[in-house]
């Protein structure tokens, strides 16, 4: 009965890894705000404004030719910059839990180094969860869950892409409920930061308030989108490399100071 009661992992604390990523961030603001928006704020408000472009507002809001071509590209791209951010905020965020002071240059290599599996990675996962989702909405989630922290697995484990799946299924069992609760709360957080910025952009916006081709092509609106999807990404990406370092502390007793060793 001992034994079995040691080897039951410990339950996660949410508070504690959302106040851990608040505080991670709040130590490095500008060198993940900074990746954050290039990596993804920017790239993504780009492809947004693209894609209203390709929108014949005057022809009952009918698609332009090379439309359907400009989302595969920009998709592929939006894919490749986000992994790169992944990766090199987990490097970050475990580096700074480590006690170290990470910097851009370093993140940065760290993310190049890994965007190749990690955009495999994501395509896996995307494809799974979405099936799980096709059969039921209740496997899809735990699959979701299961699997969240499978990309600092890759980047801080190196497990290999499959190998990532494992790790990751193996370090969340047991808590998979609490981490669902722990993504409602972040979906809450993200929901309002969505509607803030979307409200302010709105209102900066005036008489495009009513066309939402122009809504979506104006300059107020192309920042709203910078701004929101840089934070969404930021405290994702960070999110998910403190709960993998958590989860670690739980399941094996690990503390963060083994990343000194895997970065080295």
């Amino acid at each position: 009965m001992t034994d079995i009661a040691a080897a039951a992992p410990s339950k996660l604390d949410i508070a504690r890894v959302i106040s851990g990523t608040f505080a991670v961030l709040g130590r490095n603001i500008v060198p993940f705000g900074l990746l954050a928006l290039v990596l993804s704020g920017i790239p993504t408000a780009v492809i947004a404004y693209f894609q209203a472009t390709n929108i014949d507002p005057d022809a009952a809001f009918s698609l332009r030719p090379g439309y359907f071509q400009a989302v595969g590209f920009s998709g592929l791209a939006a894919l490749i910059t986000s992994a790169i951010l992944q990766g090199a905020l987990v490097y970050g965020t475990v580096q700074d839990m480590n006690g170290q002071r990470p910097g851009i240059a370093d993140c940065l290599a760290t993310g190049l180094r890994a965007f190749l599996p990690l955009i495999g990675l994501t395509i896996l996962l995307a494809i799974a969860i979405v099936f799980g989702m096709i059969l039921l909405i209740v496997p899809g989630i735990m699959m979701a869950c299961a699997w969240c922290v499978a990309v600092p697995s890759l980047v801080a484990d190196r497990t290999g892409v499959f190998g990532a799946f494992s790790r990751s299924a193996e370090l969340t069992r047991g808590n998979r409920w609490r981490i669902f609760a722990l993504f409602v709360v972040v979906w809450v957080i993200a929901l309002v930061i969505g509607a803030v910025v979307g409200a302010i952009a709105l209102a900066l916006s005036f008489g495009g308030a009513l066309d939402p081709v122009a809504l979506a092509r104006s300059p107020a609106q192309v920042v709203g989108n910078v701004v929101s999807n840089t934070l969404s990404a930021l405290i994702g990406s960070t999110g998910v490399a403190v709960l993998y370092v958590e989860l670690r502390r739980l399941r094996e007793g690990a503390g963060p100071q083994w990343l000194a060793e895997i970065f080295s």
